[in-house]
């Protein structure tokens, strides 16, 4: 249906188009736009631990004089600031074609766009709605991105080329009759789908750890041993701690700190460990990193609101997957190495990082991108 053909339509076909979640007309999907964009900030979040989870995120910018959280176009350049820190300032549409194993946007915008895309989700769902945002998003994908090319928003040059070639393709993959919401549900289902292999990875890598740790308890041996510089004979008892590892046990914590350093198992209390009384720990370590499973609700499901956010972000491992490899050589666990060896598939890694990118790019241009191009 075009612009000129919704203006014909009746009072009673218009309450019909709103309440499938479409606008009454392009001028009306344009102004629910842009007083979506004049709401405070605070109205798009759902409730007090998604305000300590934007803060632990980007924080750091919100005191930046060029960040307005009165509303939530001012809100905008706190993303911007931190995609700028994280990746050199690259604009979204000039980046340089990077490894494919890593995100786009760095490890911490990813997780700050998938949370507020799930705020925005869990908003236009209706999970947990402020009235104001949920009437805003009552409207179709296809509605919502004609407002976003309107004249409310400044693009020139290769900005208004990429965004209208980023428009076209998500409207090719994409229904543009969808409702917003149910369109916002489809990004993060492409999302989770990458996701999971590397949630994946990070469990194996866990459980890793986790064995490394008790083998190495196992095999670890503390005695309290005179200093040999006391002198017994002067009263100098000094003792001193001395750790006796078996040839095991020294691989296992070789193993253990190499992980450390690439973030896995800082804490080690943070690590899965079996029963102390477990006869077996490397079947039980072995059957835990084969039964990985995530149990995650499905993004457009009835359930309630902070269902998915953390629980759906990038593992901050501070390394290229790429770097796992060396380690192949030296797992001591040789039952690991076929697992190891299918989560390290880098064709599959690749793939899944593209779909993530991919959704969290959607993400970008459809909630920060726009608003940081809109006037005043």
């Amino acid at each position: 249906m075009n612009s000129k053909d919704r203006t014909r339509l009746t009072l009673e076909e218009r309450m019909a188009l709103a309440a499938q979640s479409r606008a009454s007309s392009p001028e009306a999907a344009a102004a629910l736009v842009r007083r979506f964009s004049q709401l405070p900030a605070a109205y798009v979040f759902c409730g007090r631990s998604d305000i300590d989870g934007m803060f632990d995120l980007i924080g750091e910018f919100l005191d930046d004089p060029r960040v307005e959280v009165e509303t939530y176009r001012g809100f905008c350049p706190a993303y911007q600031l931190a995609m700028d820190q994280d990746n050199d300032c690259t604009p979204v549409y000039d980046r340089q074609r990077r490894d494919p194993l890593l995100p786009v946007f760095g490890h911490r915008m990813n997780n700050a766009l998938i949370h507020l895309g799930g705020m925005v989700l869990d908003q236009a769902m209706g999970r947990y709605h402020h009235k104001e945002v949920f009437q805003c998003l009552r409207m179709t994908l296809g509605q919502y991105l004609e407002a976003l090319a309107g004249s409310d928003f400044r693009r020139s040059g290769a900005e208004a080329e990429w965004f209208t070639a980023w428009r076209d393709r998500l409207l090719r993959e994409a229904d543009g009759d969808r409702p917003l919401a149910e369109a916002q549900a489809g990004i993060l289902r492409r999302y989770m789908a990458g996701w999971a292999s590397y949630d994946r990875l990070d469990h194996l890598l866990r459980c890793l750890a986790g064995l490394a740790l008790q083998v190495e308890d196992a095999g670890t041996r503390c005695d309290l041993s005179p200093c040999p510089d006391s002198d017994a004979d002067q009263g100098d008892t000094s003792l001193f701690l001395e750790f006796y590892r078996t040839e095991e046990a020294e691989a296992a914590w070789s193993l253990r700190m190499a992980l450390r350093r690439f973030g896995i198992g800082r804490n080690p209390s943070d690590l899965p460990q079996a029963d102390p009384s477990c006869e077996d720990p490397y079947g039980y370590f072995l059957d835990l990193a084969r039964n990985y499973a995530p149990d995650l609700p499905d993004p457009g499901a009835e359930t309630g609101p902070w269902a998915l956010r953390e629980n759906i972000f990038l593992p901050d491992w501070r390394y290229g997957p790429s770097l796992l490899y060396t380690l192949v050589k030296e797992l001591p666990f040789p039952e690991f190495v076929p697992l190891w060896q299918e989560a390290l598939d880098r064709e599959k890694l690749a793939q899944a990082m593209g779909e993530m990118n991919g959704a969290v790019t959607d993400l970008y241009m459809l909630w920060v991108e726009p608003y940081l191009r809109m006037g005043k």
